[in-house]
């Protein structure tokens, strides 16, 4: 065989020197030249898989209402509410009475129970012209005894320490006696303003007035005389005593004063009020959406407003102070055998059923279908069997 030689040639790559002060240049390879479409998509500064920066989550902080609610904003707030009321004076030429002021308060989230919150302001919320009611304890327990000794002898106490704002005083025997129809509770409702209660008669007196005397505003305020000496200062704590009354909606209203009294008294009020509100209401005031000032039939005047989300607070339980002798009694009952029955001072029962006697029902009402079942098929098969006889 021989031997065949190849020459292969290889193409040296040609160095180029490089002297001082002269410049490289480099040959560009030949790319395809973009669209005007694609230049106007991508911009200069274009990066094909750009790392994304990391979300950093600002906490937002929410001014309270205690911080918020300054005397210049209840200045504002009740100006235009006064200016409201003059308007509307205008209007209805007839009523010239004083208009109240009230707070709505809307939540963020509901209480888990109904309650009333009492509010000590440093100011008188009833009118100058509103007759002032007070319902006593008797003398003398029963129906039969007369109820004037007990008027009596109220009157010469407060007269004795210089109370001229009590107009009417009632006995609990007149209130059970002479207030026992729906129309005579109502009469009693409208003519007076402001009715006081004294703390150890209020459930009977609640029990026996009804609901109607809740619905309306500083109706059934509490006020200590057991024991007091100084009655002026304790019926003036009393007038200056509001009741909230903490419904199952979101909104609840409260009585701050009236169109009759000074700007600064009402400012002072309402500042109290929030302030109050701290501690008083249910979740605090991070549970408050919005405060705002009103008069009856007008545009509510806003005061405070936020836009926490309800997220950021808790569900507000409250717990009622039970008496001493709130005792609830469990017994068996009689006409559901194995079952038990509970019964509170309130009057609510519940009654416990075991698990036990809901299995064997069931049980007996399955043999009892199950009976009916072999019934119905031995009728059939005897009913079949004539037929095939015949």
């Amino acid at each position: 065989m021989k031997m065949v030689s190849v020459e292969i040639k290889v193409k040296k790559e040609k160095k180029t020197k490089v002297f001082a002060g002269s410049k490289v240049v480099k040959h560009k390879k030949n790319k395809p030249k973009k669209s005007v479409a694609e230049k106007a998509l991508k911009p200069k500064n274009y990066v094909q898989n750009p790392t994304p920066a990391p979300i950093i989550k600002k906490k937002k902080k929410y001014i309270m209402p205690t911080k918020s609610v300054t005397n210049d904003v209840v200045n504002s707030c009740l100006t235009a509410i006064l200016q409201l009321s003059i308007l509307h004076k205008k209007k209805n030429t007839i009523l010239d009475d004083e208009s109240p002021i009230f707070c709505e308060i809307s939540c963020i989230k509901i209480q888990s129970v109904q309650t009333n919150i009492k509010f000590v302001l440093p100011n008188s919320t009833a009118a100058s012209t509103g007759e002032i009611c007070l319902i006593v304890p008797d003398m003398k327990k029963g129906r039969r005894f007369d109820h004037e000794p007990t008027i009596d002898h109220w009157e010469e106490l407060l007269r004795k320490s210089g109370v001229t704002q009590v107009k009417t005083i009632l006995p609990l025997r007149q209130v059970k006696v002479e207030y026992d129809q729906f129309e005579l509770k109502r009469k009693l409702l409208t003519q007076h303003d402001f009715i006081m209660v004294d703390t150890r008669i209020l459930s009977h007196a609640s029990h026996l007035l009804g609901k109607m005397f809740f619905k309306k505003h500083n109706m059934l305020i509490p006020v200590r005389l057991h024991g007091q000496r100084d009655l002026k200062k304790a019926i003036e704590v009393g007038l200056r005593t509001v009741v909230l009354r903490l419904n199952i909606g979101i909104t609840s209203t409260i009585l701050l004063g009236h169109t009759g009294m000074p700007l600064d008294t009402l400012q002072e009020n309402v500042i109290s009020f929030v302030d109050q509100l701290r501690t008083r209401y249910p979740g605090g005031e991070a549970n408050i959406r919005s405060l705002a000032l009103c008069i009856p039939m007008s545009i509510a005047v806003p005061l405070y407003l936020t836009l926490r989300s309800s997220n950021t607070v808790n569900a507000p339980k409250i717990k009622k102070n039970k008496p001493k002798t709130f005792n609830t009694i469990e017994d068996e009952l009689s006409t559901i055998p194995g079952s038990k029955v509970t019964v509170a001072p309130d009057g609510t029962v519940h009654v416990i059923k075991p698990n036990t006697q809901k299995r064997k029902i069931n049980t007996v009402i399955k043999e009892d279908e199950e009976i009916e079942s072999e019934n119905e098929y031995s009728e059939d098969k005897d009913a079949a069997e004539d037929d095939q006889s015949e």
